[in-house]
């Protein structure tokens, strides 16, 4: 724990423009994409002076690092990353990057045997039903209501109801980048635009004709 927040601080950085982000389809490990953080699991060690740290990576391959000390200072690093052989390198274009073996999983990122935990948005998780369903490519399939199950360890459900009462069922993987929700399941992905207000989520997309609004069930 100790080695790698030391690695961490050794980044020297300069300012850069960030490029386009990808389409997240083609990303070489899109589950990397997201909001990772861990708090310090020994706050009593005195050896160990951080409370938390945050990690952010982006599919245009940025990154951002922000350590909270047990002072309540907060130091921050930005820059470029790099993917290569289930290395992780952090700083690729810095005077001394830092290279970490990673594992990923839909909510795990294991840095150097540290693992973090992606962070979801608030109020994002929890079971949802369809308030309103319309354009012309949901409703090519006679779709009148559809339950939609977020899980906070990133995995998910639904099931979408005909108007001539069948069922479809699938469950799969999903992850977040921005505004944008992308759905992994067995035959196929799908990605959509999602907006959050209340207890109200909308989906949507800039690609197909839809939109699907949903009220939170308790």
């Amino acid at each position: 724990m100790k080695s790698m927040i030391i690695l961490l601080s050794c980044l020297t950085l300069g300012s850069i423009d960030p490029p386009i982000k990808h389409d997240m389809f083609l990303f070489e490990d899109p589950f990397l994409i997201g909001q990772w953080s861990i708090i310090n699991p020994e706050p009593r060690n005195e050896h160990i002076d951080f409370q938390s740290i945050s990690l952010s990576l982006e599919s245009n391959y940025r990154f951002n690092i922000s350590v909270k000390r047990k002072g309540h200072t907060r130091d921050s690093w930005a820059g470029e990353y790099s993917v290569e052989n289930n290395q992780l390198i952090i700083g690729a274009n810095s005077v001394h990057p830092q290279i970490f073996q990673y594992r990923v999983y839909p909510n795990q990122l294991v840095l150097n045997g540290v693992t973090l935990y992606k962070t979801m948005p608030p109020h994002l998780s929890g079971y949802w039903q369809s308030t309103e369903v319309r354009g012309a490519d949901v409703m090519s399939g006679y779709i009148s209501t559809i339950d939609l199950i977020l899980n906070p360890d990133f995995y998910f459900s639904i099931q979408s109801t005909a108007t001539n009462g069948l069922n479809k069922y699938r469950e799969g993987v999903y992850y977040i980048e921005d505004n944008n929700i992308y759905f992994i399941f067995k035959d196929g992905e799908q990605a959509s635009q999602f907006a959050l207000k209340n207890n109200q989520l909308v989906l949507s997309s800039d690609d197909a004709d839809m939109y699907i609004a949903f009220q939170r069930k308790h």
